[in-house]
């Protein structure tokens, strides 16, 4: 074995968790759940009796014989390490019972521990997943704040919260892309109601998509912009480690998990040499769940168009029977119907003139090649050419570049305080994020004078909201027409830079 290698782990079974499969599972996990509960209201140590009684309490359906007892049950956890027993001496009053068994049992750490994950197993069941768009600006943001000139103990804590907000993004997409590969359920659900939900899980979807494209450039960028190694080091002197039992380095392991940990955040938004960015995967499987959703509904709308009810396919078919000029007509439409014909292998023998039989031809040599893999084409030149996309990406840069400047234009347009009939035209791109502005307040929960604020999902924009004291209507002139609303006060600023009001408005 080569010296430098870490030395070979074995992982082995873990004893706490024997009381999730045994053949009497929902016995002891009763058990563990009132010692759990137990816990909860500082009880630290039961009674055979006691434990009995509580889960006659709880309503926990126990499937005890006439002469069982608890004691096989409670041995068995402490077996396991889940319970630890102790001698009951508080009501012994003869000497005799010295020498009975009266135990006393408590939960274990392992025990306890144990009982946690298997709730949160339970619990991720049945939870779906969220694509968090917030996260993204969550992540955006902590790496802005690593790039700067902070403490060590502030970089620590920035790291930690990085981490944290990426456990939480990657979590939930997973969870959430494995919600969409499930079967949807449509004939299960109402026709209307499935319609409705696809259409607004489409919009999420789009939703998600649109900032992850829209954030992710930007976060690749501050990724490449940061000396991992630099980082870590700089931050080391705040981890505050305990010092180490053995020779081991506790702070070379700390520095070691950071950096795979900062490896796992590049592959995901950078990629590596061998794959591409798994945000970019991530993109992919949404857009595909889109196209799938999207032909889900086709399908759902196009079997709603149609008439479901077989009697009147059949009534149909007879009207097309009807219609038919010959009996010749007739059996090519029962043909092309029903898919059946004559029996064309229930013939008599036919003498078959100049041909030889199979058995007096000539043999015919076959490669055995071409009997293992078939068919195999000869090569009539050289390979094609690797497509080159550098051109293609180049036009979709100079495009997302573009539609950023019209962004930050619209952003400083519309920033400031104002009322909306002072808003005047709008060109299309500040249209646009006018509309997405006043539809995040107007959803926002009103504050006490009445009032909404809210934040666009990038962050970069602030609203609040002020309803007007009376129902006064404004126009305002769009790219495509003329939008009607209240009069609101708006007061709208940009979270990054200062924010300035247009003297075209």
């Amino acid at each position: 074995m080569n010296p430098a290698s870490p030395p070979l782990r074995l992982f082995d079974q873990v004893q706490a968790f024997q009381y999730v499969v045994a053949e009497k599972a929902p016995i002891y996990r009763a058990i563990v759940q009132v010692f759990s509960e137990a816990r909860h209201h500082y009880v630290i140590e039961l009674r055979p009796a006691e434990v009995l009684d509580r889960i006659r309490a709880a309503g926990i359906f126990v499937a005890l014989g006439p002469d069982e007892t608890l004691d096989y049950y409670l041995d068995m956890l402490v077996k396991w390490g889940n319970l630890a027993s102790a001698q009951d001496s508080a009501t012994v009053t003869r000497l005799e019972d010295f020498y009975r068994k009266r135990l006393l049992y408590r939960l274990t750490p392992a025990g306890e521990a144990a009982h946690r994950a298997v709730a949160e197993v339970e619990d991720a069941i049945g939870r779906s997943g969220r694509l968090q768009a917030s996260m993204l600006v969550k992540i955006r943001d902590e790496l802005r704040e690593l790039t700067g000139d902070r403490e060590p103990s502030e970089l620590v804590v920035g790291l930690h919260d990085l981490n944290a907000a990426f456990e939480s993004l990657t979590e939930e997409a997973n969870r959430f892309i494995g919600d969409l590969d499930r079967p949807t359920g449509a004939k299960r659900m109402d026709e209307e109601r499935f319609t409705f939900y696809k259409r607004a899980l489409l919009a999420y979807i789009h939703r998600f998509v649109g900032q992850l494209r829209l954030l992710g450039d930007e976060i690749r960028a501050l990724i490449d912009g940061i000396d991992a190694e630099a980082l870590i080091d700089r931050a080391l002197p705040g981890a505050e480690l305990p010092p180490a039992r053995d020779d081991a380095d506790p702070r070379a392991d700390w520095r070691a998990e950071w950096l795979a940990r900062w490896t796992g955040i590049r592959a995901w938004f950078v990629g590596t040499a061998s794959s591409m960015p798994t945000v970019e995967r991530l993109a992919a499987v949404a857009v595909e769940a889109v196209l799938g959703l999207t032909r889900s509904l086709g399908r759902l709308s196009g079997a709603s168009a149609r008439s479901m009810d077989r009697a009147a396919d059949f009534r149909v078919l007879a009207h097309w029977f009807g219609r038919c000029p010959d009996d010749r007509a007739a059996h090519g439409l029962w043909h092309a119907a029903f898919g059946l014909s004559t029996g064309r292998h229930f013939h008599l023998e036919s003498n078959v003139e100049g041909a030889p039989s199979w058995w007096d031809a000539a043999p015919v040599e076959v490669p055995v090649r071409l009997r293992e893999r078939g068919q195999v084409a000869v090569a009539t030149g050289r390979a094609g050419a690797i497509p080159d996309y550098s051109a293609a990406r180049q036009w979709l840069e100079q495009k997302r570049r573009q539609e950023r400047a019209q962004l930050d234009a619209a952003i400083r347009r519309l920033s400031g305080e104002f009322e909306l009939r002072d808003v005047g035209r709008l060109d299309p791109a500040e249209f646009d994020l006018f509309l997405a502005l006043l539809d995040q307040a107007l959803a926002a929960p009103k504050e006490g004078d009445g009032s909404q604020s809210a934040r666009t999902i990038d962050g970069r924009v602030r609203i609040r909201l002020t309803p007007p004291k009376d129902d006064e209507l404004v126009v305002l002139e769009a790219p495509g027409g003329r939008l009607w609303c209240r009069n609101h006060h708006l007061e709208v600023s940009a979270v990054e830079g200062a924010a300035w009001r247009s003297e075209a408005r």
